[in-house]
């Protein structure tokens, strides 16, 4: 098995068709482990900072069996590439991969101070694979996940609920009963930049969103997704004009939520969230995947199962793991705070 690290963009593009064979080759693998969200989210978002690209690719002969995604940010911190704003990270692999000559070959070519590969499901490659003593595995945040049954009669699909929590689903769906919904994909529509703009600043404005939200960049590799057919998105129009919408992303039966962007109307989220659950489980039986988070005004009104994400690190010392365990600790702490003030 040979090892090399690729740390420049033309290499990086050079992986495409073997990137995509492996990324079709398992079903458990997300969008956020394709091609097209790794190049781009390096080109736009993370190739002008300080980082260094260091992609992983194991050899069989000269057939790659195994992409791993990394990059070394600022703080020499190895991670998977933007994943800040992937839901869940994952290498991709057909074969079972001794994570500890990674380790050594990246080692030898970079400085590095800290491993950390977070937004890991419990059926990742990552997890999957055997993991050196030397690494830890902790639990990092949580996703949400909704199964439910094809009806013409909703919410009865929603089989936890008592009556009461059925009737509070239909009254949100009263709440705006000229609502439209529209799902829209490439390249039956263009990408809707104008109404995306418009509902970015208001967002800003209202203080919802702070003003580096969803940057030109940004918006650069939305497009990219939405044009690759990787990416749709749902809107909600109220009197002609677009109030909510939600980038998704489909995989057969499960429609994953990314970013919700909505206007100042009350509850226009959840309205969008709740028709768009209704109009899929009309037409066929869906798992609603509400990505990273515990969000409570989710967990209150569907009800979803909450599945552990776990983080893999390697530290220098004990000492280094236990300043990182306690700031994990006051983040958490902090955000259940500022929760339950709003």
């Amino acid at each position: 098995m040979r090892i090399k690290v690729i740390s420049n963009i033309l290499e990086f593009e050079d992986l495409e068709e073997d990137w995509n064979r492996l990324f079709r080759s398992k079903d458990n693998y997300s969008t956020f482990q394709s091609f097209e969200f790794n190049y781009f989210s390096w080109k736009f978002l993370l190739n002008k900072s300080n980082n260094i690209l260091s992609i992983v690719v194991l050899y069989d002969g000269t057939t790659i069996k195994s992409i791993l995604p990394f990059y070394i940010d600022r703080r020499l911190k190895l991670r998977f590439i933007n994943d800040i704003h992937a839901d869940f990270c994952d290498y991709l692999t057909d074969i079972e991969i001794d994570f500890d000559l990674v380790v050594k070959e990246l080692k030898s070519n970079f400085r590095i101070r800290h491993f950390h590969l977070i937004n890991l499901r419990t059926n990742s490659c990552v997890l999957e694979n055997k993991l050196p003593d030397y690494c830890k595995i902790l639990t990092s945040s949580e996703y949400l996940t909704l199964p439910l049954e094809k009806t013409d009669s909703f919410p009865s699909n929603f089989t936890q609920f008592v009556y009461r929590q059925k009737r509070r689903l239909k009254r949100i769906l009263k709440k705006y009963p000229t609502g439209i919904l529209e799902l829209i994909s490439y390249p039956e529509n263009d990408f809707p930049l104008k109404e995306i703009q418009e509902l970015r600043k208001k967002m800003i404005d209202s203080s919802v969103r702070k003003q580096d939200f969803l940057d030109a960049d940004f918006l650069n590799l939305i497009k990219v997704l939405y044009d690759s057919k990787k990416l749709k998105i749902s809107v909600i129009k109220l009197d002609n004009q677009i109030s909510a919408l939600s980038f998704f992303f489909q995989r057969k039966d499960e429609y994953s939520f990314w970013i919700d962007m909505f206007d100042e109307k009350q509850m226009i989220n959840l309205y969008h969230n709740t028709l768009f659950i209704k109009t899929i489980t009309e037409q066929q039986t869906a798992v609603f995947n509400f990505g990273r988070g515990n969000y409570s005004y989710k967990i209150q009104n569907f009800s979803p199962k909450i599945e552990p994400l776990f983080s893999v690190n390697i530290f220098r010392s004990d000492f280094s793991l236990k300043i990182y365990q306690l700031k994990l600790f006051l983040i958490t702490f902090v955000k259940s705070v500022f929760r339950k003030i709003k």
